[in-house]
């Protein structure tokens, strides 16, 4: 009975994953004018709020809502989605994009699966190394914030970080 409660404990945290990466470069001299719409859910407005309750708590300015990261963070959501993985496939072009589109000089992300709410997701966070570097790193002014369901009702979570 114990060997099953230990299996049972790794394979559900294996479920409650979050990861983090983090990419730094020059931005692109052209200009987009183009607006981007984002339908934000409760979770998404939830994650904002504790992450800048956070910032503010240790002397850092909130972050800003920027519709261009949350955009690439419902692509790469979906991505996940379909995929049936939690990971950072394909950063390198979200973050390009965000360099192109609003002239971001460093872009971070943060990626979660299977929690239960916006505190734990968070909490988890700001308990790991990297992931709490990124929500504390204080030159960044902006972010994106998506979270999908998958087919078995458990959120993807994709939080991106940018420094315009």
């Amino acid at each position: 009975m114990k060997k099953l409660v230990t299996i049972t404990a790794i394979v559900f945290s294996i479920f409650l994953m979050s990861c983090s990466v983090e990419e730094e470069g020059n931005s692109a001299t052209g200009n987009t004018s183009e607006i981007i719409h984002v339908a934000y859910t409760q979770l998404d407005y939830e994650i904002t709020e504790l992450i800048n309750a956070h910032r503010i708590s240790i002397g850092l300015q909130a972050l800003n809502i920027l519709n261009h990261a949350s955009y690439e963070a419902i692509s790469h959501n979906q991505y996940m989605v379909n995929q049936g993985v939690l990971s950072h496939d394909h950063f390198s072009e979200r973050s390009q994009n965000l360099k192109e589109a609003v002239h971001a000089k460093k872009v971070s992300e943060n990626v979660g699966y299977g929690y239960a709410s916006a505190q734990s997701l968070v909490n988890a966070w700001l308990n790991s190394e990297g992931h709490r570097q990124a929500i504390e790193n204080p030159i960044y002014t902006d972010f994106g914030i998506s979270s999908k369901k998958d087919a078995i009702g458990s959120d993807y979570v994709t939080n991106i970080f940018v420094k315009l």
